[in-house]
């Protein structure tokens, strides 16, 4: 509640996210400049200790893996 209350009565709240409109293919090739450890990140739907590889999410990130020529070190 106090993050609600800052942006009613203080400065205004600001979202921001930067790789909204990027593609994933371009936010691999950003991480990869930044030294992501891809290992570490995963964004699957099924919320479990491992993604499940089915998913939307985690079939558009190994296609974009696979598009760029990469491997997802992933272990589906």
């Amino acid at each position: 509640r106090l993050g609600t209350k800052q942006g009613r009565e203080g400065e205004a709240i600001a979202i921001v996210s930067p790789l909204i409109d990027m593609k994933k293919t371009e936010i691999i090739q950003l991480g990869n400049s930044l030294g992501v450890p891809w290992e570490k990140t995963w964004s699957c739907y099924a919320g479990e200790e491992k993604p499940c590889g089915v998913c939307d999410s985690c079939r558009l990130r190994l296609a974009a893996f696979h598009e760029l020529g990469l491997t997802d070190p992933l272990c589906y």
